[in-house]
């Protein structure tokens, strides 16, 4: 259905974008009153569904994206009971690199398919690819499969997520729209720091429910999704031969590759791999050259056009939108580590099961979601959004700090106050990137801008984790390896990856304290690479623009 025929006056969709053109003056004290007036006395743009019927489309479309977002660190606290049940320690690094390959690599192709195909069907293909993927995962037979499923079920997250943002804003008004999306963003955030207290819950009967549970999500709002929700084609007049002819293939291609082999050595070297073995370095190298690549492909438009090349170049040159990435980018890596290590920490000094060492993050889930809000809110009644990273980040370098001197008698009070910092400081600027962008690039490029965001945001996690667990594994291994120079390398990473406590269990007293005392200080470290994003944020904010910026109410959550 057209864009025009959605509302009542409202702007018609450019073609080849996901939403119609907004428009972001720089200072709204300066528009011209008497348009103000006029623009308020024309009836405003009305909704085409309305009630029952579109609350249940936006409750259906965004518990999507909630199960997505569970799926993303839901693994944090299922690891040790799945590489049990396989008994399967050295692939131990796929179940999360292989949902994060999955994502990453799809985030600029699926942006594309959205700006030619009816988002509609391909939310639902994208939902399809989602659901089977989990089902694979919760009847696994085998860690392979195990893999394979988690890959799919990247990839299908992230065409949920797109379709999301696409949906909600192609069916609102310019004046409402900014409040639905606030939704994503709160819905992603709560799921995202939910998964492992939700992982935990499921551990105590099977880790496999917690992949069931999508299915079920699924089929109860599967009519919802088949017969209410309303479809969008932004090229229909265009033939299908014509518009997968535009698609930038080559680029797809490269950037897949690329992404893949950046991935795979930051995740597996020093763990699987060492870091002078042939394979790692092989694997950087062709990255290197794919990057290189890309980016001449992109920069000339080799095989493609400057209208239709995968990655939106203009935005290189646009220094506030190359800011906003590299800020989202460190905000995510600063709050997804302690998100990921805060339960492991507990469950090595105070004996939690899964589900125990998760509730330990709820200081920082609903002050992060509080703030969230709070952002979504307030950003747009002041207009300025550079004071919220500049204070977020230094409310995350503090705390991310100060989670880096834990050891293994550090008290419960210190650990959730700085949780609680923490998530003052991150909800500040977390979720901030989406709706700041679209007031510094034009209009018809707001549908690239959210999948840029979005590799910043996965990417920052994916490069982050995968830092962080490298500095964690490596070096506790090395300490414990002198402590124990007896007991083979593997047996000492299944002890610190939690799947075997056997062998600490085993060890005299004194000789497992200092074992712990190892592992817990190696961990402390992991806090390092996040505290390094916050500074990067920190410096960052201090070159944003400082003008008074027009941002919708709820639009920056």
């Amino acid at each position: 259905m057209a864009e025009e025929q959605r509302f009542q006056e409202s702007p018609k969709a450019e073609p080849g974008t996901s939403q119609p053109p907004v428009a972001f003056p720089e200072d709204p004290e300066k528009q011209d009153n008497s348009s103000s007036e006029a623009s308020d006395a024309k009836e405003a743009p009305v909704r085409e569904m309305g009630g029952a019927k579109w609350a249940l489309v936006v409750i259906s479309i965004l518990s999507s994206i909630l199960v997505y977002a569970l799926d993303n660190t839901i693994v944090a606290v299922l690891i040790p009971p799945i590489v049990n049940d396989f008994k399967d320690v050295g692939d131990l690094g796929w179940l999360t690199v292989g949902f994060m390959i999955g994502g990453v690599a799809s985030i600029l192709p699926l942006g594309k398919l959205y700006n030619i195909l009816d988002a509609k069907w391909l939310y639902l293909g994208s939902m399809i690819v989602f659901m089977a993927a989990s089902a694979l995962c919760g009847g696994a037979p085998t860690m392979n499969a195990m893999i394979v499923g988690r890959v799919f079920a990247g990839a299908g997250g992230i065409g949920l997520y797109i379709g999301v943002m696409t949906l909600l804003s192609v069916n609102t008004t310019e004046k409402e729209r900014p409040a639905y999306l606030s939704l994503v963003g709160l819905v992603w955030g709560a799921g995202t720091v939910l998964g492992p207290v939700i992982g935990g819950a499921f551990e105590q009967v099977t880790w496999r429910w917690a992949f069931y549970i999508n299915l079920i999500i699924g089929a109860v709002f599967s009519p919802v999704y088949l017969f209410m929700l309303p479809s969008f084609h932004p090229t229909s007049h265009v033939s299908l031969k014509e518009r997968f002819g535009k698609l930038d293939g080559v680029g797809i291609v490269i950037s897949i590759a690329a992404f893949i082999t950046i991935i795979m050595p930051i995740n597996f070297g020093g763990t699987l791999y060492s870091w002078s073995s042939g394979s790692i370095i092989a694997l950087f190298v062709v990255s290197g050259v794919l990057w290189i690549a890309f980016g001449i492909q992109q920069g000339l438009a080799l095989f493609t056009t400057k209208e239709t090349r995968l990655f939106p170049v203009e935005f290189v040159r646009n220094k506030e939108a190359v800011l906003l990435f590299v800020l989202a980018a460190a905000c995510n890596s600063a709050v997804f580590v302690p998100i990921y290590y805060i339960p492991i920490y507990f469950q090595f000094t105070r004996g939690d099961d899964a589900l125990q060492s998760a509730v330990r993050l709820l200081p920082l889930i609903f002050l992060l979601c509080f703030t969230i809000l709070s952002n979504g809110y307030l950003m747009s009644k002041m207009g300025y959004y550079m004071p919220w990273y500049a204070v977020g980040s230094a409310f995350a370098l503090v705390a991310t700090v100060c989670l880096s001197r834990i050891n293994a008698s550090t008290s419960t009070s210190y650990i959730y106050g700085f949780e609680a910092l923490l998530g003052l400081g991150g909800g500040a600027f977390v979720q901030a990137g989406y709706a700041v962008i679209q007031s510094v690039v034009d209009a018809d490029h707001v549908a690239n801008a959210v999948s840029f965001m979005m590799i910043a945001q996965i990417g920052g996690i994916a490069l982050s984790l995968a830092i962080a667990s490298s500095v964690f594994i490596n070096g506790a291994t090395v300490d414990l390896k002198h402590l124990l120079p007896n007991v083979p390398v593997k047996e000492l990473q299944a002890s610190i990856s939690g799947t075997s406590s056997g062998l600490l269990a085993k060890l005299p007293e004194s000789t497992r304290q200092n074992a712990l005392n190892i592992i817990i200080n190696n961990m402390g470290k992991t806090f390092i690479p996040a505290y390094a994003a916050a500074a990067l944020a920190f410096v960052g904010a201090m070159f944003l623009r400082r003008k008074r910026t027009f941002i919708a109410v709820g639009a920056a959550a």
